[in-house]
């Protein structure tokens, strides 16, 4: 009668070692921290200086790839590489810019702006003249040796508080008198020029007593990136004022209009 074979423990079996052994090596791997990818810009509202350059830093991860797509049109520069993980820019343009940076499977995008150098020497009209104050429709040049626009402040009208362009003020700001909505017309003189500077963001409107109102954040929709050299946008923004009466005044950098509200 044949001796029955003696089972040998699984300690004893060399598969055994092998298959503990690479799960040990696994759960060392997984514990062992990733490196993330990384990316930072100093600021990203940047404005170019009088000879059109337009400087700034960023970080990343070291050896990381990395492009900067300007929005408006697509143009790509890059792709390059971040040999120390922080880098120097010079960029010649104006507008909206995002930069990608790649990290192994990993991609990361931050947005920013460049806005274009603002020469207060060009302008239609003397120093003197330009601190009067204009009537609505009338219109005056802001810009550089690169890119002009002109600016009219076409009228200001009162509207209603749940009027799409002030519902923001008047659902979330107390002690506001008046909504109005002023009017006005940008075109392009001289270059491409980007509307992120003229959203409305850049004009302060003072009621009667001189108090400052409050912008809306609201904006229409379909208004290009961009005007092209002889293009024109009408364009508007909403603001709640602290008091109420018939009269307002705009401005914009050293510009100012002033008129009666409809």
């Amino acid at each position: 009668m044949d001796k029955e074979k003696v089972k040998k423990p699984l300690y004893k079996k060399w598969w055994f070692w092998a298959v503990l052994g690479v799960f040990i090596i696994a759960i060392i791997y997984l514990m062992i921290p990733k490196e993330q990818a990384t990316l930072s810009i100093d600021t990203k509202n940047i404005t170019q200086q009088a000879d059109g350059k337009a400087k700034f830093k960023f970080s990343t991860n070291k050896g990381n790839k990395y492009k900067i797509i300007r929005i408006s049109d697509g143009a790509v520069y890059g792709p390059k590489v971040a040999e120390t993980g922080s880098v120097d820019m010079t960029l010649y343009n104006s507008g909206k810019f995002k930069i990608i940076s790649y990290f192994n499977n990993q991609k990361i995008s931050k947005k920013f702006t460049i806005h274009p150098y603002a020469d207060k020497k060009v302008s239609t009209k003397s120093e003197s003249s330009s601190s009067k104050p204009m009537d609505f429709g009338k219109g005056d040049m802001v810009g550089n040796s690169d890119m002009v626009a002109s600016i009219t402040v076409n009228s200001v009208q009162k509207v209603d508080p749940d009027d799409v362009s002030v519902t923001d003020i008047s659902h979330n700001y107390s002690g506001m008198q008046q909504y109005v909505i002023v009017n006005y017309t940008v075109s392009s003189v001289k270059g491409d020029i980007p509307l992120d500077d003229f959203d409305g963001s850049e004009l302060s409107v003072a009621d009667f007593n001189g108090t400052i109102g409050t912008q809306s954040s609201n904006r229409d929709n379909g208004v290009p990136d961009t005007l092209s050299e002889g293009q024109n946008a009408d364009l508007r923004i909403g603001v709640g004022l602290k008091h109420s009466g018939n009269e307002v005044t705009v401005k914009f950098n050293d510009l100012t209009w002033k008129g009666q509200i409809q």
